[in-house]
């Protein structure tokens, strides 16, 4: 997860064209390493405040503090506010509204970063909260076996479907709502995964993952899935796979899992933008590596020093994605 001005964590965010490096496109690939020049001695304004950064001229802006504010669940200072996780946007539809994690459940901001309300104690850390792409007021969320919506504009909740058939469900934390705004891929008891169509409220054929670990679920901007098991290799029920929307098995994409997000490329292929980290057939050396859902090729767009760990954002069907360098030991910006 990302924080707002760590002060144990070297963070680099680096914009990566969905096309390696050298090859031929139109827009500008620069892998050079712009570092900050007062990263030791720079002090953030205050909550609200703005700063320009030196290097890049961007306006940058400040919208928390966490140590000043009071958390609803204990009435002790809050030790850090942030957005959820790298894969799902915090902003609503039309960007006016903002939801951030306050430790243990979410706070609701403008679209400016002005605070505006905590939220129900049920909307928790836990319940993934995923706005809606069809109505700005409203996002999903989960409690127990329920999918529920808030309004945030009537403070209304409402059950949008009980699957009784299971004790909980879960989209395991990485899932965002699909791009048609219509489906959501959940696992019930932590086992049966499938795809929920919000429009019919009808769930699709269910797979059965027979107890096997598995680290997180995605659902495709075509209302595909990926599953991504713990175990690595080149056999079934390894790395990343695919599967349908009915969840039939398509391809194994890698042999290991890692930090990832998923979109479409500029010519409207469904693309996987992943770190290989871990992978024992890796095409490159900590790579951040393009893969092709429809047959499973993989591209290297940009590489890292094995110091550093990445997060990655994939914007809607833009081209690029962001990519979030960290490493815990808090190095020099300039010594990888």
């Amino acid at each position: 997860m990302k924080r707002l001005f760590s002060p144990t964590v070297v963070a680099r965010l680096v914009l990566v064209a969905l096309v390696a490096f050298g090859s031929a496109f139109a827009s500008i690939s620069d892998s050079n390493v712009y570092a900050p020049p007062n990263y030791y001695t720079m002090q953030p304004p205050l909550n609200g405040g703005s700063y320009t950064d030196p290097v890049f001229g961007t306006s940058i802006k400040r919208i928390t503090n966490a140590l000043s504010a009071i958390s609803a669940d204990t009435g002790a200072a809050l030790p850090w506010i942030e957005n959820e996780y790298s894969t799902m946007s915090p902003f609503n539809l039309d960007n006016s509204r903002l939801l951030l994690v306050h430790v243990s459940y979410f706070g609701l901001y403008d679209g400016s970063g002005h605070f505006l309300r905590d939220l129900p104690i049920e909307v928790n850390a836990s319940s993934q909260p995923r706005w809606s792409r069809r109505d700005a007021n409203v996002f999903y969320y989960i409690r127990g076996n329920q999918l529920r919506q808030y309004n945030v504009s009537t403070a209304a909740i409402s059950v949008v479907h009980t699957f009784s058939e299971y004790g909980s469900i879960t989209g395991n934390g990485e899932s965002d709502i699909c791009f048609d705004g219509d489906h959501f891929v959940l696992a019930g008891d932590g086992r049966y995964v499938f795809v929920y169509q919000i429009s019919t409220d009808s769930k699709g054929s269910v797979f059965d993952t027979g107890g096997r670990g598995f680290d997180s679920l995605y659902i495709t901007p075509n209302d595909n899935v990926t599953i991504t098991w713990y175990q690595n290799g080149p056999s079934r029920y390894n790395g990343i796979e695919l599967f349908d929307r009915n969840m039939n098995f398509q391809r194994q994409l890698t042999q290991a899992g890692g930090h990832m997000d998923v979109t479409r490329d500029t010519n409207g292929d469904e693309v996987l933008i992943w770190t290989n980290s871990a992978d024992p057939a890796a095409i490159s050396n900590n790579g951040i590596v393009k893969v092709r859902l429809a047959d499973g090729h993989q591209t290297t767009l940009v590489t890292f020093d094995w110091s550093l760990a990445v997060h990655v954002s994939a914007p809607d069907s833009s081209g690029w994605a962001f990519v979030e360098t960290y490493a815990p030991s808090d190095p020099s910006p300039t010594s990888s």
